[in-house]
């Protein structure tokens, strides 16, 4: 990178990340571009964060080349990502697919440059090139959960499901298969064999309203070994049969057209509604890769910006 007076910043060593900021912020306009190049040995740290494999750690250090490079020449500004996206619009060599690979690994690294106030302004974020054709169905709205969480709050299994389900995002077949022993109310965490990891143990830190569930429904049970959620006999979890069953009960009796893996997206959904980076989202919601995130992101910041599609079109 070059030095401070070149560009007219200066320059603050903040640990391994290089934090630059306008000598005199208020007079830049937001558009203006900044030209400078971050080190790539200091643009992967942004990754370190996450709780990814060393291979997927390699990918996104691939991905995110591809932009430090081009916005090396092209410059920074608060429009950068969209013009990032259509430069890559532009370049019919790349498939759709790859093409939203580079943009969503982009904006988490953007994101986290805002977060670490590295520049005087906010990123714009543009949506992905085209819309996944997964997750069809819609994520359960606050009402449908309120009504559910109501409808559950004297079935001491089904409530304890249903906290494991929302409050942490959860998938079925790891919450069947928790075992008693795993849960470790005292500090608030619970040990998942987690989906993708070679059969490793993840710890998930509980919310505090999932504890206080789990203390009840460990108390009424009178468990203290073998499985959190028993099938007909004591030795087997409870089938993935009798968990889409009862779940899809819940659905019926209000009325709601979805599934037990709305949950999830609700779940998912929360966070990035909240304000939360796709980063820390990942790590809450364990997802193995960020890109999988990016249909959430787009639908979030299409109904966010539905009341002014609605304004702007009026006559």
């Amino acid at each position: 990178m070059g030095s401070g007076d070149e560009f007219g910043f200066r320059r603050i060593e903040m640990g391994t990340l290089t934090r630059i900021f306008e000598t005199n912020p208020t007079e830049v306009h937001p558009l203006g571009r900044t030209f400078g190049k971050l080190p790539l040995e200091e643009v992967e740290n942004i990754f370190s964060q996450m709780d990814l494999t060393s291979n997927t750690r390699s990918q996104y250090v691939r991905e995110i080349r591809r932009f430090v490079d081009w916005v090396s020449i092209e410059g920074w500004s608060s429009d950068v990502l969209v013009r990032f996206k259509n430069h890559l619009r532009g370049d019919v060599s790349i498939k759709t697919s790859s093409k939203n690979k580079y943009l969503t690994v982009s904006r988490v690294f953007c994101q986290r440059l805002n977060f670490l106030r590295v520049f005087p302004f906010e990123f714009e974020s543009p949506k992905s090139f085209k819309k996944s054709n997964g997750h069809k169905n819609r994520p359960l709205t606050k009402e449908d959960i309120s009504n559910i969480l109501e409808l559950v709050q004297d079935d001491i299994v089904m409530n304890t499901l249903v906290h494991l389900l929302y409050y942490q995002g959860l998938r079925g077949n790891e919450i069947r298969t928790i075992d008693i022993e795993d849960v470790n109310l005292s500090n608030g965490t619970i040990q998942i064999s987690g989906k993708g990891r070679d059969g490793d143990l993840e710890e998930v830190r509980l919310h505090p309203r999932t504890i206080e569930v789990l203390k009840t429904y460990v108390k009424e049970t009178g468990l203290g070994s073998g499985f959190l959620f028993r099938g007909r006999s004591n030795d087997s979890p409870m089938s993935q049969s009798t968990f889409w069953r009862r779940l899809n009960g819940l659905f019926t009796s209000l009325g709601i057209e979805s599934n037990p893996h709305s949950f999830r997206k609700s779940f998912v959904s929360g966070l990035i509604e909240g304000g939360m980076d796709l980063i820390t989202v990942s790590n809450f919601s364990r997802h193995k890769t960020i890109n999988q995130l990016q249909v959430y992101f787009d639908r979030v910041s299409m109904e966010k910006s539905f009341p002014q599609f609605v304004e702007y079109l009026e006559v």
